[in-house]
């Protein structure tokens, strides 16, 4: 019985560790399936109010654009963006912490001014979970 826990857990980690994921899709925002992300607003970075999400999930029609900040980016954060049906981006963003673009020679990520973007279609722009330590060292 043992061994067969830890070879269930073994697998489920291997498993965890190659998972890749895409924004959410326009179905899933406009169902609430959003599990772990958040709607942010594109000019100051602050929480999008419950009226401005509402507007967000309502004018939706379209993925845009993938993003993520490499160096700069502590959290590791995800932030996809949208536009609305006459082409226009929807001044918010959503984001999901702890994931990197998932970079493979086939790749669709690209580097821009210190960040890295995906703007082909939203199941080439893949990412994956990024593990972090549990605990951190100070730097000195």
């Amino acid at each position: 019985m043992l061994k067969e826990l830890i070879a269930v857990s073994c697998l489920a980690l291997v498993c965890q560790a190659g998972f890749s994921a895409t924004c959410p899709s326009v179905k899933d925002i406009k169902n609430n399936a959003l599990a772990g992300w958040k709607a942010y607003d594109s000019e100051d970075g602050m929480p999008l109010s419950a009226a401005r999400e509402t507007a967000f999930k309502k004018n939706i029609e379209e993925f845009t654009l993938a993003e993520w900040a490499n160096d700069k980016n502590k959290n590791s954060t995800i932030h996809c963006y949208y536009r609305d049906k006459e082409g226009s981006h929807l001044e918010a963003y959503l984001a999901k912490d702890n994931f990197a673009p998932k970079v493979a020679a086939n790749s669709f990520w690209y580097k821009v001014s210190g960040y890295m973007h995906c703007a082909a279609d939203m199941a080439k722009c893949q990412f994956e979970k990024r593990f972090l330590p549990k605990t951190r060292l100070a730097k000195k």
